[in-house]
């Protein structure tokens, strides 16, 4: 069976998964980006600059990568399954709590526990797909996708709840929506499959461990300088809208710009059961420079298609990114392989808050992305050197999952 027939015939557990992974994904993401676009509102109803507002959901993001790495270590002893519900029931009840919660280190830990809870979902629900289902390429594509309509509808339906409800308001029906979500794919029926040992380069067995780990750790640093430029960018988004685009509501053009990267996750899924994976995570990057550099002088409509072309590539080559690691790592510790790359990309990469903090009062917009597009300048090297170490090698469809253990593992 080739790459297309396992892509257009995912038989019924798979499609379970897809569909579990996939809304919790997309609770994660919304999760994720709502706090930035809802702070907008905020500072102004708190009297408080939007920097400092901002600042508060800090720890939550840190939290949110740092969890990852225990998370991933739950997940391979006790189950994918266990980590990705319960987590997302933790960020909808910190988000119904944040509702009352007043401003300052109140919000603070409301948005700590909702970041400890959106920390599971990665390493458990990316080591799930990547076990469960056989065209791996195309169904973290899809599980992109479903995750980007959550980074879309974030900005735009918290933008708009904000400003006709108010912030308070907005949190409890967020926490509230994430909750009935999470309870109705919970009922979904599917299993795990059990855990091999091998990886998938297995048979590579004369490359030697010094070629392995420098394989892993230019991945690693890719991720984490990925993960970097990803919450600098959905932090000040919201705000650059607000101030330079006036044609459209600052929410609706974040969520309009993000949308772009549904179609660059959707074909680097269909790229990564095609096509040398190394190379193609390579090229992605490369095509999000002009469109970094553009972003900081830009204004209006050249402002918004540079901000959808650079998530277009940015998000659009992480079917790419996850397969790599799934090509790179055995199954009895992938959950907790892709636990160590998310501690990078959210828990490192929080560090770009204080980036933003520090940067924007003197340099403005214009100076924070200035230093996204050094940070992309680094991701190159690092993709480049990963592409000559892994040249030939391609990535092929998962066999079938021929042994189960129950969906409740």
């Amino acid at each position: 069976m080739t790459a297309d027939d396992t892509a257009q015939r995912f038989d019924a557990n798979e499609k379970n998964v897809l569909v579990y992974t996939g809304c919790a994904h997309a609770l994660t993401h919304y999760t994720e980006l709502a706090y930035p676009t809802l702070a907008v509102v905020y500072a102004v109803e708190v009297g408080l600059p939007l920097e400092e507002v901002l600042g508060w959901s800090l720890l939550g993001y840190m939290l949110l990568g740092f969890g990852a790495l225990p998370a991933g270590y739950l997940a391979d002893h006790f189950g994918c399954r266990r980590l990705v519900s319960g987590g997302l029931l933790l960020s909808g009840l910190a988000f119904i709590l944040a509702g009352w919660a007043a401003p300052g280190w109140p919000i603070v830990a409301c948005l700590a526990l909702a970041g400890l809870g959106a920390s599971t979902y990665h390493p458990a629900g990316m080591s799930l797909i990547s076990r469960a289902v056989r065209a791996r390429g195309t169904a973290l594509g899809i599980n992109g996708i479903y995750g980007n309509v959550g980074i879309a509808l974030g900005p735009m339906v918290t933008g708009l709840l904000a400003t006709q409800l108010g912030s308070r308001a907005t949190f409890i029906i967020t926490g509230a929506a994430i909750l009935a979500v999470a309870l109705a794919t919970g009922l979904l029926n599917f299993d795990e499959p059990v855990r091999s040992e091998e990886t998938q380069l297995a048979h590579d067995a004369h490359r030697s461990p010094r070629w392995r780990f420098a394989c892993f750790a230019l991945l690693c640093a890719a991720a984490l300088f990925g993960g970097f430029n990803y919450r600098a960018n959905s932090v000040v988004q919201p705000g650059l809208f607000a101030e330079r685009i006036d044609f459209l509501h600052y929410g609706l053009a974040t969520s309009f710009a993000i949308s772009f990267g549904i179609v660059g996750q959707y074909i680097g899924g269909r790229l990564a059961d095609r096509f040398p994976l190394a190379p193609a995570y390579f090229l992605f990057h490369l095509g999000s420079l002009p469109a970094v550099l553009l972003i900081p002088i830009a204004f209006d409509t050249p402002l918004l298609v540079a901000a959808a072309f650079f998530a277009f590539f940015s998000l659009g080559m992480q079917p790419l990114e996850n397969s790599l690691y799934a090509q790179l790592t055995p199954e009895r510790w992938r959950a907790t392989a892709y636990g160590l790359k998310f501690t990078m990309t959210f828990g490192v990469g929080a560090s770009a808050v204080a980036m933003v903090e520090w940067v924007k009062p003197g340099g403005g917009f214009v100076g924070v992305y200035h230093v996204v597009a050094f940070v992309v300048g680094g991701i190159l090297a690092a993709t480049l050197g990963l592409a000559i170490l892994l040249r030939g090698r391609m990535s092929t469809p998962l066999p079938a999952p021929v042994a189960r253990a129950r969906g409740n593992n």
